[in-house]
């Protein structure tokens, strides 16, 4: 259910840009041009409580990048402006379909998704 609204959510979105500022400083900032949605994770003084690192996150993630797909919409991630993960429609995995067991999935840079990963799960 969670998935359907997030894709119903992100489809509604046409064109635009969302900017989150902490303390003065952008943490997070959004980019949406039609079907094409680009989050990128700039700086952030948070923590999550996450016990699974982002390769078991990713295999979840699967069901959500298919609906993404079926509706022809492209999410990228990326962190500091280097594009880290596709999911959805353009997304062209190769080898992280075996990290991620779907073909909604493309992690396109996997040191940065390290690094990422680790910054998310200091304590």
């Amino acid at each position: 259910m969670l998935h359907e609204i997030s894709v119903q959510l992100l489809k509604g979105m046409r064109t635009g840009s969302l900017s989150i500022s902490e303390n003065g400083k952008k943490s997070l900032q959004m980019f949406v041009d039609r079907n094409d949605k680009i989050i990128d994770i700039i700086d952030f003084s948070f923590n999550t409580s996450m016990t699974q690192d982002i390769f078991t996150k990713l295999g979840e993630a699967k069901e959500f990048a298919e609906k993404l797909k079926q509706e022809k919409i492209t999410l990228r991630i990326s962190h500091k402006g280097r594009m880290v993960m596709k999911l959805g429609n353009d997304a062209n995995p190769k080898l992280s379909r075996l990290i991620t067991r779907s073909g909604a999935v493309e992690i396109t840079d996997i040191r940065e998704l390290r690094f990422l990963d680790k910054r998310l799960r200091l304590k």
